[in-house]
């Protein structure tokens, strides 16, 4: 018996070897992918696929510049800036925002959409657009003294992500621009962007304009996932899975990109079974499937961070508050903060003002959550009311990759930017 089923994915996996593989590795619907594409006129080549940030947006028509900025603690974080326009009639930056991806993703999610991509939106809007990168990414694998392969790299939770990665980075854009910034942040993003404003709220204030949070992660405590009955789970695994990555969460990789290539392409079938777990836990919505831009994101949208940053994320669904990490016992807790109890982000010093952005269907990071960081921030930051997504089945991950994303989220958030004071 176990013969046969070793025989079986053994064949399961030579099959999906044999699928015949097209030069036009896109189409403009999913039933075009199941005829010859290199004789379909509704199929083309799309480069994104395989470039890196920079190249995407060069290749797109756009101006890029990279700023490699290093933290207080070493780590060296490559921002990506696009100044102006595609058809900029000025060669004057407008005013700069700073645009943070969630965890297990990079920059690129902002740019591999083609004319669908917020960053493009903004910078053609009269905007200068920062696309930030946190440690452990592709864009943040370099340190000043140690190597992404050591044990010591991925030492890291979400705290310094944002009261480094994101001090890096703010102190960077305003040494330049001399202007305030827009903080955009998506997930995780949001989550730096908070931690940051909290520990330094009158640099916050002095450089920060608002900070707009796309499905902020915060308060988790009414999580929908299914995957909230194994996070009970995790303090017994994650020491084992840390012993054998070092520490390192990868989702990208040579062998990891080739792999999902090979699983998830070129059929919407494939495509749909490689969705089918991210929307177990973020919420189901195959209607807003974008058949131009699915394959791009399937294979651009994944990226690395540390087993202690997902520890964080979990622990902030279980515990339902906005905690730091807790290390697991009193004595670990005492040599992090000179306290057995693990100490609390404290909102109330947040003097940036806010919006927030939240959808229906989205398991991960509910109304209901929303709503209560909303309750939770100074009445003298939170002048505005929560903007729902008006559409009932849009889920998490749809904030970057829904067919509709701009009529839905994108244009009316570059109408808020542009309608600020």
């Amino acid at each position: 018996m176990k013969r046969i089923t070793i025989l079986s994915v053994f064949i399961a996996l030579i099959s999906l070897l044999l699928i015949p593989r097209s030069k036009n590795n896109v189409c403009k619907s999913f039933s075009d992918y199941y005829g010859d594409r290199d004789k379909n006129e509704n199929c083309y080549y799309n480069p994104d696929t395989y470039m890196n940030v920079s190249q995407i947006i060069k290749q797109r028509g756009y101006p890029v510049e990279e700023h490699d900025v290093t933290t207080k603690d070493g780590y060296i974080l490559t921002l990506f800036r696009i100044p102006l326009g595609k058809n900029s009639s000025t060669l004057l930056s407008g005013r700069p925002i700073l645009i943070l991806h969630g965890v297990l993703t990079n920059s690129a999610s902002f740019v591999n959409r083609g004319n669908k991509s917020l960053a493009f939106l903004l910078a053609d809007a009269g905007y200068d657009v920062w696309l930030g990168n946190f440690r452990g990414t592709v864009y943040g694998k370099k340190h000043t003294q140690l190597k992404n392969t050591d044990r010591l790299f991925w030492e890291f939770n979400t705290y310094e992500l944002g009261v480094y990665d994101i001090a890096a980075k703010i102190d960077h854009i305003y040494s330049i621009t001399k202007q305030k910034i827009t903080y955009l942040g998506f997930s995780f993003g949001s989550t730096a962007g908070y931690m940051y404003s909290v520990t330094n709220p009158s640099l916050a204030e002095e450089k920060i304009r608002i900070i707009i949070s796309l499905a902020p992660t915060v308060f988790l405590s009414n999580w929908k996932s299914i995957t909230k009955y194994f996070i009970q789970f995790w303090p017994y695994t994650e020491p084992f899975f840390t012993f054998f990555t070092n520490g390192e969460v990868a989702l990208r990789g040579t062998y990891q990109s080739k792999l999902r290539e090979m699983l998830c392409l070129p059929y919407p079938f494939q495509m749909y079974l490689c969705q089918l777990m991210d929307m177990i836990a973020m919420g189901f919505d195959y209607e807003q499937n974008d058949p131009e831009t699915l394959p791009v994101t399937l294979l651009q949208n994944s990226d690395a961070t540390s087993y202690k940053t997902i520890s964080h994320g979990l622990q902030l669904v279980s515990k339902g508050n906005f905690d730091y990490l807790d290390y697991g016992s009193e004595e670990l807790n005492m040599a992090a903060y000179g306290s057995p109890e693990v100490p609390k982000h404290n909102l109330s010093r947040l003097s940036v003002p806010t919006y927030l952005v939240t959808a229906i269907n989205d398991m991960m990071i509910t109304v209901e959550d929303v709503k209560l960081l909303h309750e939770h921030l100074p009445k003298k930051v939170n002048p505005y009311d929560l903007y729902i997504v008006k559409h009932e089945a849009f889920n998490h991950d749809d904030f970057i990759a829904a067919r509709d994303v701009v009529p839905l989220v994108y244009n009316p958030l570059v109408n808020f930017i542009n309608n600020l004071s």
